[in-house]
């Protein structure tokens, strides 16, 4: 591969806008619906330190992506950075990670939570056969809305990030005006091993930002775009997330930490009974707008690691009219729904926090060795400042975090990187013998 120039077979379509919008969806699904309860449950009034060190890690993470990104304009997001940057063992364990850890399995506990979520107004969709068929019909959506074309799979990602942006924004504005001063004092000054215990709750509300960097081989001008995107999606994320959280606790008081829906009985007690109904709904648009990011980005990364010969062949298969990587996107697909469906993907859940961290440190470690490289295949690159500082602070920053996992993820995680590792080892061994 040529660090300085390569081809892409799809078409450079998409602007800051998509790519950003992108990686909103990637990481405001769910979480945030109920993560306000549980960092209040740890931290209380100061549960803000917790979204600070969070907004720093990925602060640092994104601007370590925002360069690899302007500088390796191929499909596959981190796994294309991972590949440029440390060849085809290392990258492929970022492939593994990225598909297994950070996408299917996210995919697939969000479709299923979807479905719970849905059941709790409608019970048939709580009965197996029924959330099977509507698993089914989601996944076969999705599927042929990307296949049909770039554009169309990025307008709704565009649009689900504005149908979940505008009512959390109005949500935030109006209960601004109902804080109760008191509920926002500390009463005392929390440990730095609990804001640490905290920060690794909320961390999983903050990943995603990655997600709309798999469409890079569509981008335009993407040693301009992709940092302008990140950064944007990170600001909106940032301003949204802290807002939310202010309000939460500034209106609910002590009784944040105990709720399960927390941000419905936020809407109830400023807009009445009739908003959770709203708000059920708004959480159902929130997962099918990641899910729908994600289904645009995660088989671009397939797609990619098929081409490297890291996975069969029959995936980088391109649709003769639409010029997008069917083959991927149907297999991709159906794995989610697979996972979803019969939902052992409970079992890669462990997986998702730690595997994810490791991804990240691959990446952001990989900014340096890109620099050593000259990588730069789409003209000059954006630099993130500091020299070193950047992705050094961030690996650091990411160390410490995973140092406070429960031992089994840490060890869940680590064990696929070296069975991946070894594996993808032994291919690279026998092609260069062959």
């Amino acid at each position: 591969m040529s660090p300085t120039h390569t081809d892409t077979p799809f078409k450079r379509v998409l602007g800051v806008r998509s790519i950003a919008a992108g990686s909103f969806n990637g990481i405001v699904g769910v979480g945030i619906f109920g993560l306000p309860a549980l960092i209040a449950g740890v931290l209380g009034p100061a549960a803000i330190l917790a979204y600070l060190v969070c907004i720093i890690l990925i602060a640092l993470v994104g601007l370590c992506l925002a360069e690899a990104g302007s500088r390796v304009s191929e499909a596959g997001g981190l796994y294309a950075y991972a590949r440029a940057a440390y060849g085809p063992v290392v990258s492929g364990v970022a492939g593994v990670l990225l598909l297994i850890a950070n996408a299917a399995a996210s995919s697939a506990a969000l479709a299923r939570l979807l479905v719970d979520t849905l059941a709790e107004v409608w019970a048939p969709a709580g009965t197996p056969l029924v959330a099977t068929l509507i698993l089914g019909g989601l996944y076969a959506t999705l599927a042929i809305i990307n296949i049909r074309g770039v554009r169309e799979g990025a307008g709704a990602t565009r649009i689900f990030a504005m149908l979940k942006l505008v009512p959390l924004v109005i949500l935030i504005a109006v209960g601004a005006i109902m804080i109760r001063p008191v509920n926002l004092h500390w009463t005392v000054t929390p440990s730095p091993e609990t804001i640490g215990h905290a920060s690794v709750l909320l961390i999983f509300a903050f990943v995603g930002v990655e997600t709309g960097l798999g469409t890079g081989g569509e981008a335009r001008d993407p040693a301009r775009t992709i940092p302008r995107a990140i950064l944007l999606a990170l600001a909106t994320v940032a301003a949204l997330y802290i807002g939310l959280q202010v309000v939460a606790q500034g209106v609910l008081g002590p009784a944040l930490a105990t709720s399960s829906t927390p941000l419905v009985a936020v809407a109830v007690a400023i807009f009445g009974a009739p908003a959770a109904g709203a708000m059920v709904a708004l959480t159902l648009v929130s997962g099918t707008g990641y899910l729908v990011a994600d289904m645009l980005s995660s088989p671009r990364t397939a797609f990619t690691l098929a081409g490297a010969g890291q996975l069969p062949r029959a995936l980088t298969r391109v649709h003769p009219r639409y010029a997008t990587p069917s083959v991927a996107i149907l297999a991709y697909s159906a794995l989610a729904f697979l996972l979803a469906a019969s939902g052992s993907f409970k079992q890669l859940v462990l997986l998702i926090s730690s595997g994810t961290l490791i991804l990240y440190l691959i990446c952001c470690l990989g900014v340096l060795r890109l620099r050593k490289r000259g990588v730069a295949m789409a003209g000059e690159p954006f630099r993130a400042p500091g020299g070193a500082l950047v992705p050094l602070a961030a690996a650091a920053l990411i160390v410490a975090l995973l140092s406070t996992l429960a031992w089994a993820e840490t060890v869940a995680a680590l064990g696929l990187v070296a069975v991946s590792a070894a594996i993808y080892a032994l291919i690279d061994r026998r092609r260069q013998r062959g």
